[in-house]
C-alpha cells in the first residue's frame, strides 16, 4: 500500500513538474514569455475582430496570466514542501496528505484558471467567432506542441 502511495506522489510530482516548465500553460519566463504573448496577441489579430473586442480579450488573457503567476508560485511551494517532507527518514503522513491536499488544490485552481478565461473570451464573441478562435487556438496549441517534440527529439540525439 505505502509503495503505490509513494509511486502515486513521484508520478504527481513528475506531472506537476512537467507543468510547470511548460509555455504553452502560460508559465513561460523571460523572452520565452515574451514570445508568447506576442503570439497570442497576433492569434487575436488574425481573428479580425473590432478593436474593443479585441482589447476586452487581451485584457482577459492578462488577467489570468497574473493570476496563474500566483497559482504557480504555490504549486511550486507545495511541491518544494512535499518533496522535502518525503526526503524525511520516516515521512509523516498527516502531513503528507496536508500537502497532497495543497498540490492537488493548486492543480484544480490551475485547470479552472483556463476554463474561466476561454469562457469570459468567448462570452465577448459571437457564435462565428467563437468557433473560428477555438478552431485557431487549436491549430496555435498543436503547432507549439510540435516544434516541442521536435526540440526533444534534437536534443535526444
Amino acid at each position: 500500500m505505502k509503495g503505490k502511495f509513494n509511486f502515486k506522489l513521484g508520478v504527481l510530482g513528475a506531472i506537476l513538474s512537467a507543468m510547470l516548465v511548460m509555455p504553452a500553460l502560460g508559465q513561460a519566463k523571460g523572452e520565452e514569455g515574451a514570445q508568447f504573448k506576442e503570439k497570442r496577441e497576433q492569434m487575436v489579430k488574425e481573428l479580425k475582430l473590432a478593436p474593443e473586442k479585441e482589447k476586452a480579450i487581451l485584457a482577459v488573457a492578462d488577467k489570468y496570466a497574473r493570476e496563474r503567476k500566483e497559482i504557480v508560485d504555490g504549486v511550486k511551494k507545495a511541491n518544494v514542501d512535499l518533496q522535502a517532507a518525503l526526503g524525511a527518514a520516516t515521512p509523516d503522513e498527516v502531513k503528507l496528505k496536508e500537502l497532497v491536499s495543497a498540490l492537488t488544490a493548486g492543480q484544480d485552481k490551475m485547470f479552472a484558471s483556463f476554463k474561466n478565461q476561454r469562457d469570459e473570451e468567448l462570452a465577448l464573441m459571437t457564435p462565428a467567432e467563437q468557433a473560428k478562435y477555438l478552431l485557431t487556438l487549436g491549430q496555435w496549441r498543436q503547432k507549439m506542441m510540435d516544434k516541442r517534440d521536435k526540440k526533444a527529439a534534437e536534443e535526444k540525439k
